[in-house]
């Protein structure tokens, strides 16, 4: 693989890498409120089975968790953006080892 393909999937994977850390925070932060919160607007309720007061929250939960999800991927995109002005390189794992044996 030459250098400019190197730094293509250099870029490529920390690219996709970038995708899934947003992705997971995005999602799991509103799944952290879900599981905290959804109580108030019966998160895994039938819609029918909600109280009036439930339905209103739900209407406030779907709005904001539309705002959220626009936001992060707005975000990424942005950063994706970004990237494309960098050259990126790899650096794999590197490992350095010390000899403290040699005589200097």
């Amino acid at each position: 693989m030459n250098d400019k393909e190197y730094k293509d999937f250099s870029k490529k994977r920390f690219s996709n890498n970038l995708d899934k850390k947003f992705n997971t925070t995005i999602i799991g932060s509103l799944a952290k409120f879900e599981e905290n919160f959804g109580f108030l607007w019966g998160h895994g309720i039938p819609y029918a089975d909600l109280t009036d007061q439930q339905k209103e929250f739900r209407k406030i939960w779907k709005k904001t968790r539309i705002s959220i999800l626009d936001s992060g991927h707005s975000n990424l995109r942005a950063c994706q953006s970004e990237l494309n002005q960098y050259d990126v390189h790899w650096n794999k794992y590197v490992t350095n080892l010390i000899n403290f044996n040699s005589e200097e």
